[in-house]
């Protein structure tokens, strides 16, 4: 089993402040086996991290956090930025057709661009994963 984080932001998001190399020497420090930075709408940041991630130990996943017509989606896997702005459906289309992972994050927060407000159960299940918490209290 590996552990990834699959959902962060370097400077280059308005709700982000680290720089690539300080991501990807907390993701070490912290144990991490894989990071995907998704900054919001752009690739850059990301694709230099996957490109740099070996030198930590880690596997780089490219990504980016794409901001459909109704609210956010993850794109994980893919090595060009995804039009922001497009339906919901033709957002999953075009991370598919990179080959790319598409992960509903924060479904129900409408704060931070839910989609599930927005869209059908069909729509949803379109995507090939949904993003969850889960805290352990011990």
């Amino acid at each position: 089993m590996l552990s990834a984080e699959l959902h962060c932001h370097s400077e280059l998001s308005f709700d982000g402040r680290d720089p690539v190399e300080l991501l990807l020497s907390q993701a070490d420090a912290v144990g991490l086996d894989a990071l995907a930075v998704t900054d919001h709408d752009e690739i850059d940041a990301s694709l230099a991290a996957a490109d740099r991630a070996a030198d930590y130990g880690l596997i780089g996943i490219p990504g980016s956090e794409v901001t459909s017509a109704a609210g956010h989606v993850l794109a994980l896997g893919i090595d060009e930025r995804v039009p922001a702005g497009l339906p919901f459906t033709e957002t999953i289309d075009h991370i598919h057709d990179q080959g790319g992972i598409a992960v509903v994050p924060h479904p129900f927060q409408r704060s931070r661009s839910g989609v599930a407000p927005h869209i059908t159960s069909e729509e949803l299940a379109s995507a090939d994963a949904i993003e969850i918490l889960s805290l352990i209290h011990i």
